[in-house]
């Protein structure tokens, strides 16, 4: 074995352009293969990192509307109670806060927060690392106000000393006391660095309202023995009975049940399965080149395999020879492949949704390797049987030995058959991937070029959070707000300043139901809903919106103090203004004229029956986020504007038009300006809407441009398979094109003849990949934008682009062939 290895290294060695294309051809093919495995299985299959993790099940309530909503505090205690199929139920969100280490820092900070109840880490199965866990007299109100610190910003902010056991720091403008500090695995919720118990939020009424859902989670773990399917319908018994003891919140409503990781990765899972189907393209097609470079090399060597099998090598020991040589150079192509997939990944997470922490765990590690020596195996086989069967038969060796030299550069028919098959099968694979990366290629263009309704060149954002602590009523919320807004928009370079809940690309979704006053109630479970946003009177000039109808908010529309009092028009409260989008107006009055319109208020927590809204004005639709890729989007949800100064919000996004230039200069500027007012407040997310809007497509443009270069590489692979055919067909009937010649043919006649060889393979392979390619593009329509599934375009730039360079690699072996001398031809023998 070791003598044929050597042997082997010695004839790949004496061939180093054959053994370099082909490892090269096999390290791209393999690599590709290895890269995209190492998303797949870092986004797929690699367990989430908690004990037993495939029991956690995340729990959310399911409506008409959202197949996956938020929970109703209320109905997560009911949902608690009642349960049998879960060893317990948590209540969580992702929150943010702000953090200072103490009052009057210089360094205050944004980051990212958890709200959990007391037994989160229990059902996680991650106690804290080091102190204690919440208690659930924690989550009480009134209870001593505690929290626990992730590994990540105890080394960050705390130096990793065990001192901060018991420390003070401002959370939100509140002393709280660290606990413990949570392993660095848990993850959950993304983003979180300080997990708070809901001791508060238990005592605020927009929590306790069983019809709110304020972005709540529910996680459970599955006792031993229950599956999934038996605790779902458990959890539905108990939503049934639910919405027939509260109609008018739970009508309608069910529960929906996910295995945590399969939750996680949901918005992702085909489009990665898709790209990892559109590499194994790659890679057959790099095999079938190989394998057909590896006959060419085996027939250039028959004479030499016939001398072996005439001195009593067996059958056996050819082929083995063969594999032999078909592993090592597999071999040398699977190291390059490594190093390619290294560099490679990369380029993916660079391209990678920055939101999607799986993504960045994605790694070379033991798991890929495997798989990579899994295909290099297969690959080995694929391209080294096929050669070495078809060469090493005895009875062809035996005529070859006996017909001399000139027998080694023919072929049989069935070979030239068989070679053939693997032309049209790489001119299938290749169209179907050029097509595929085309259809994604036109999404792509038009999710970005989508019509936004506002124009978001120049305008930084940045989010701002009012800690309750030091901001407990409405008026001292809409002060600062007031003040911070006159103060930004007064600084030089800047255009116009605004503040504003819910705005687009700012990853939230706030929607609520809608009803115009006065006109019949509808069915519960069935109401319509909109998009909520609360912006200030300056928001619609910064993102250069016009007011369609009506008026913009303004002076009349200021804060009026506590509710309560008794309106002109016989409703208790004061009226608040609401501006409209026109998608709201096609919807609801049917092109009449919607000011002075009302409409029920909706989000008035501390009044079942608040005054309703008054509509002032009608402005365009906007696109909030990606297109197609949320509920809102989805359902095409009208849009309403309340004014943030009737409306206080203590979590805002500033919005700063600048005159010209960077925005992002003005950074440092408008920081100082807000610390001018408040030291302890933390300013976080800090980007530009052009930047927002870009994350938000990352999704589709990693797609996009993986599916393109796949396809790219297909093509230039094909295309020199092709080649590499036409030319070996051509050397091996230069003796039957020179009697041609002699006989009176015309050279631009033996130019033809090769010429429609290569084009029959080429057309045959393009109607194979047409087929293929129409079922891949209804497989893609999950991932697709405004693209329908038989693209016309698409298909036909696919079709073209393909057919031009296949021809091209056929026109130059047509070519040579044409220039065949005769006589030169009719001497070799």
């Amino acid at each position: 074995m070791i003598g044929e290895i050597r042997y082997a290294i010695r004839q790949l060695a004496k061939h180093p352009g054959f053994t370099l294309v082909s490892a090269l051809t096999l390290a791209l093919g393999i690599g590709a293969n290895t890269a995209i495995f190492s998303v797949v299985n870092a986004l797929l299959l690699r367990p989430l990192p908690y004990p037993h993790s495939e029991r956690l099940v995340l729990l959310r309530e399911r409506s008409e509307t959202f197949e996956s909503g938020s929970v109703s505090y209320p109905n997560y205690l009911d949902w608690r109670a009642a349960q049998r199929g879960f060893t317990d139920l948590a209540l969580f969100r992702r929150d943010r806060a702000n953090l200072s280490a103490e009052i009057g820092e210089a360094n205050p900070e944004r980051i990212g927060a958890a709200r959990v109840t007391w037994n989160f880490f229990g059902i996680l199965g991650l106690p804290p690392k080091l102190g204690r866990d919440f208690a659930e007299a924690d989550d009480l109100p009134g209870s001593r106000k505690v929290v626990l610190i992730t590994n990540a910003l105890w080394q960050r902010r705390f130096g990793g000393s065990r001192d901060v056991f018991g420390q003070q720091v401002m959370i939100d403008g509140a002393p709280r006391e660290i606990i413990g500090v949570v392993p660095e695995q848990v993850g959950l919720p993304r983003l979180a660095e300080v997990y708070l118990p809901l001791d508060e939020l238990r005592a605020e009424d927009g929590v306790l309202r069983r019809g709110n859902h304020p972005g709540f989670s529910v996680l459970g773990r599955l006792k031993p023995g229950v599956t999934l399917a038996q605790a779902a319908d458990d959890m539905n018994n108990i939503a049934r009975d639910l919405a027939q003891r509260y109609p008018e919140e739970d009508a309608g409503r069910t529960v929906s049940t996910r295995i945590l990781l399969e939750f996680s990765v949901a918005d992702y899972r085909q489009s990665v399965w898709l790209l990892f189907a559109a590499v194994a393209c790659v890679l057959l097609i790099a095999c079938a080149n190989v394998a057909n470079l590896q006959l060419s090399q085996a027939l250039n060597r028959t004479r030499e395999l016939a001398v072996r099998a005439a001195l009593g090598a067996s059958r056996g020991q050819l082929v083995r020879q063969l594999l032999i040589e078909s592993v090592v150079l597999v071999l040398v192509g699977g190291v390059l492949a490594v190093l390619f997939s290294l560099w490679s990944l990369d380029a993916i997470i660079a391209l990678s949704p920055r939101n999607v922490p799986r993504f960045h765990e994605t790694r070379i590690d033991l798991v890929a390797l495997a798989f990579t020596a899994g295909v290099a195996a297969v690959a080995s086989l694929l391209i080294g049987l096929w050669p070495a069967l078809r060469i090493s038969r005895v009875h062809s060796l035996s005529l070859e030995l006996h017909q001399g030299a000139g027998r080694a550069a023919s072929e049989g028919l069935s070979r030239q058959r068989i070679r053939a098959l693997l032309v049209v099968a790489q001119m299938a694979l290749a169209l179907i991937l050029l097509a595929a990366a085309g259809l994604t290629l036109k999404s792509f263009w038009r999710a970005q070029n989508a019509p936004l309704g506002f124009d978001p060149h120049g305008v930084l954002t940045m989010n701002l959070s009012l800690p309750k602590a030091r901001y407990p009523t409405d008026e001292s919320v809409a002060a600062f707000n007031t003040q911070l807004i006159e103060r930004l928009s007064a600084l030089p370079g800047v255009s116009a300043a605004a503040i504003g809940a819910n705005i687009p690309f700012d990853d939230t979704e706030w929607d609520s139901y809608v009803h115009i006053t006065g006109t019949p109630e509808p069915e519960h479970g069935k109401e319509p809903s909109a998009e909520i946003n609360i912006v200030s009177p300056d928001y619609f000039r910064v993102l250069g919106m016009s007011i369609l109808r009506g008026r913009a908010f303004g002076p009349p529309d200021t804060y009026n103090g506590p509710r309560g009092t008794q309106s002109r028009d016989g409703f208790a409260g004061i009226a608040r203004a609401v501006i409209v989008d026109d998608t709201f107006v096609r919807k609801f009055f049917s092109g009449k004229d919607p000011i002075g319109r009302r409409v029920d208020d909706n989000q008035s927590p501390k009044e079942k029956h608040a005054p309703p809204l008054t509509i002032i004005g009608v402005v365009p639709r906007t696109r909030n986020e990606a297109p197609g890729e949320n509920n809102v989007e989805k359902f095409n949800f009208p849009q309403m504007y309340l004014c943030s100064a009737q409306c206080p919000q203590d979590e805002n996004t500033l919005l700063i038009r600048v005159v010209h230039g960077d925005p992002l200069a003005m950074v440092n500027v408008i920081k100082h300006e807000v610390q001018t007012l408040d030291p302890d407040q933390p300013v976080a997310s800090i980007s530009t809407m052009e930047s927002n809007i870009a994350g938000s497509l990352a999704a589709r443009r990693l797609i996009m441009t993986l599916l393109g270069v796949f396809a790219g590489l297909a093509l230039v692979l094909a295309s020199v398979g092709l080649y590499g055919v036409m030319a070996l067909s051509v050397t091996q009937r230069t003796r039957e094109l020179g009697i041609r010649m002699a006989l009176g043919a015309a050279r631009y006649d033996v130019f033809r003849l090769v010429l429609s060889r290569g084009a029959l393979l080429v057309g045959i392979g393009i109607v194979l990949g047409l087929i293929g390619a129409i079922a891949a593009s209804r497989a893609l329509q999950s991932v697709l934008y405004n693209v329908g599934a038989l693209d016309l375009p698409a298909f036909a730039v696919a079709i073209g682009a393909l057919a031009f360079i296949a021809l091209f690699a056929c026109f130059l072996p047509a070519r040579r062939a044409s220039r065949v001398d005769p006589i030169v031809a009719l001497r070799e023998d």
